[in-house]
């Protein structure tokens, strides 16, 4: 008998705090929604508002048509999404995966951006299969790049983020060139579930109650998936079968609602995750919860984007800006459970099959300062002009340069700044996935230069060096601080970038919703355009680089006793604690100086540092060298093509070197899967 009673299972007890948090969530959600209209209608009244109105009361009338549609669309999406964020992470067992972070959403987008300029007949028909198409493209790719590696969670976390940035890229250059067939859409794309009847409503929940009864149906097969492959397939469970199938129902509900609403981004993050924090343990549990705290977070967010537009000039904020300011927060409390590390790109435990020769600095550096002189050469006198291409006599050329030469010099800065600092982050991280761009330093640069600008403050290009340097170096040293306890594994400043990224996306979308003319120009620089640059601002920018290089020759010592550990590097007699601050500074300030230029997004200072180690140099003064003016080249050869490439119009130069710093990611990954 005693032994029967010690043997039998025991279920484990729902933690009282989780249905409690939820009652809370909702009753303040629901509360904040109505308390407006409370005023005007007494709470009987406006209950019955979801359902019927009295025709002789305008605001009876308003809240039937208006406000009851979008609670009820709120609730009904934020479910859907908590519910697909569940399945996806219980796919993958990865705790930050979700239709966002996986580029479901962007891709979705992407879809419908294609569909309305080349296919129209497609939308006409049904809006869903664009954006179906284009959510499976970007899991597609994801699937592709990681299966070989088991589905790590950093590295799923990365190629979704890298897919969505470069997907993001391809969209803002569509709207750049289309902006009269696509202004609207971004203004949609950013995220709004204002509504004026209930037509969308009644569209909708047919099809996210049967995708959600589809993914219930999968329970017992995911349940499965807990045990790991080998168990589950021996159990006779097809694992790919049900992951497919799973992320399928995963896209399909994420394409609906994007078709619908634009992008709602991390409600399928938020939900599982609080979920999980506040003791769902279950699979059962994390999908009801889960899909509970979605309605609850998205009606709650919904309603803070409604006041948030009645607070300032009656410009719409989105929803989609609320809800990405809540994923930040959710991503850094995930990370302090997160531990695995499996398979980190640039940290792989196998021995690397490609070992570059090593080539002397001098000829490497000779032949990249004669291409960047060619390309110099060729941007100032070679160019399409009104009838063809000509050649601009060099007598002409001090007229060609006011308008070729400052953008041209400052680009090649800039280029030049992104070297160098994806070098020093690649080197004192230990992770040759690691760059400006990844660790959100650009973001957090970034994330200034929007405050000032949409603050209307003229602090001139002094000012807003120093106010991105200071962002730079917070978001840094806030996520050194964040990874201290991890020792400054590499997955975990990766990821927290991640959580930085978030931020500035969130200031993005809102302007992308705003219009005007600030939007515009806001818009440009945040994907690199030089065509305003100045030739004080290239000098000045000049200046700043060659006095922050005489500094770099001060770190080649750190940098080259820091990946020995901190103990070694102590006992060599380096501070590390002083060394590791100067560096922050020093890739912080290079950082500000290339986003204050070329914008946040360019990803140069990924591929300078890789161009400099395959080009034979191993030690820290040569790669430093050698990236710089890979750097340069690069962002100069790119600015050159941004001129000519859709001539008579213009992309940012930082555009194209995103799409290609993209593409040169995403193959660096799958390389690292067949490595």
């Amino acid at each position: 008998m005693y032994a029967e009673t010690r043997l039998a299972p025991r279920t484990p007890r729902l933690p009282g705090k989780l249905p409690l948090a939820a009652a809370l969530l909702w009753l303040g959600a629901l509360f904040a929604s109505a308390s407006p209209w409370l005023a005007e209608l007494d709470p009987t009244a406006l209950i019955a508002a979801f359902w019927t109105y009295n025709s002789n009361d305008y605001t009876s009338i308003l809240a039937h048509f208006s406000w009851a549609p979008r609670v009820s669309v709120a609730v009904l999406i934020g479910c859907g999404l908590g519910l697909a964020g569940a399945v996806t992470q219980q796919v993958l067992g990865n705790p930050l995966a979700s239709p966002t972070t996986l580029g479901v959403e962007a891709g979705g987008q992407f879809g419908v951006t294609i569909a309305t300029l080349f296919a129209p007949a497609v939308l006409a028909f049904s809006p869903d299969l664009a954006a179906i198409a284009g959510g499976l493209l970007a899991i597609g790719l994801v699937i592709a790049l990681t299966w070989r590696l088991g589905f790590s969670p950093v590295t799923v976390i990365l190629a979704g983020l890298v897919i969505t940035f470069f997907m993001g890229a391809l969209n803002m250059a569509f709207l750049l060139l289309k902006g009269e067939w696509l202004g609207n859409l971004f203004i949609w794309g950013a995220g709004s579930l204002v509504q004026n009847n209930w037509a969308p409503f009644m569209e909708l929940w047919p099809r996210v109650l049967i995708l959600a009864l589809a993914l219930v149906l999968l329970m017992r097969p995911l349940q499965l998936l807990q045990l790991g492959q080998a168990s589950a397939s021996s159990l006779g469970a097809r694992v790919g079968m049900i992951r497919m199938l799973a992320l399928f129902l995963v896209v399909l509900m994420s394409a609906t609602v994007v078709s619908r609403v634009g992008v709602v981004a991390f409600v399928g993050l938020a939900a599982p995750v609080l979920a999980r924090l506040l003791g769902a343990r279950t699979l059962v549990e994390r999908l009801l919860w889960s899909s509970l705290f979605g309605g609850g977070l998205l009606l709650l967010a919904d309603t803070l984007a409604h006041r948030a537009s009645t607070w300032g000039d009656g410009s719409l904020v989105p929803t989609g800006t609320t809800t990405a300011l809540i994923g930040g927060p959710i991503i850094l409390l995930a990370l302090q459970s997160f531990r695995n590390t499996h398979h980190m790109p640039g940290q792989s435990s196998s021995p690397t099959g490609f070992v570059p020769i090593r080539r002397p600095a001098a000829v490497i550096g000779s032949v990249l300062l004669v291409l960047l002189f060619a390309t110099f050469v060729v941007s100032m006198g070679w160019s399409p002009g009104l009838q063809d291409w000509s050649w601009t006599p060099l007598n002409q050329w001090n007229d060609a340069w006011v308008w070729r030469g400052p953008r041209m010099l400052a680009a090649i800065l800039a280029g030049v700044s992104l070297g160098l600092a994806g070098t020093l982050i690649q080197r004192m991280t230990g992770n040759v996935m690691a760059s400006p761009e990844m660790l959100g330093i650009s973001g957090g640069a970034a994330l200034v230069m929007v405050l000032i600008i949409l603050s209307g403050a003229d602090v001139g290009r002094a000012g807003q060096l120093t106010a991105a340097t200071v962002g730079a170096a917070g978001a840094l040293g806030l996520l050194i601080l964040l990874a201290r306890r991890h020792r400054f594994a590499g997955n975990q400043l990766l990821l927290g970038g991640l959580a930085l990224y978030v931020f500035m996306d969130s200031g993005l979308r809102l302007v992308m919703a705003s219009g005007g003319t600030v939007a515009s120009k806001l818009l440009n620089w945040m994907y690199g355009s030089t065509w305003l640059i100045s030739e004080s601002e290239a000098l000045t920018l000049l200046s700043l680089i060659l006095l922050i290089s005489l500094c770099l020759v001060t770190v080649i010592r750190p940098l080259t006793i820091l990946p020995l550990g901190d103990t070694s590097a102590s006992s060599l007699g380096l501070p590390v604690g002083r060394a590791r601050l100067a560096l922050l500074l020093l890739a912080a300030l290079l950082t500000a100086a290339a986003t204050v230029v070329i914008g946040p997004l360019s990803f140069v200072g990924l591929i300078a540092p890789h161009l400099a180690r395959v080009l034979g140099q191993q030690t820290v003064g040569r790669q430093m060298i050698v990236a710089a003016l890979a750097g340069g080249l690069l962002l100069a050869v790119a600015d050159y093509l941004s001129r000519i490439v859709v001539y008579p119009a213009q992309l940012p130069a930082g555009l194209l070197a995103a799409l290609v710093g993209g593409l040169y990611f995403l193959w660096g990954l799958s390389r690292h899967g067949r490595s």
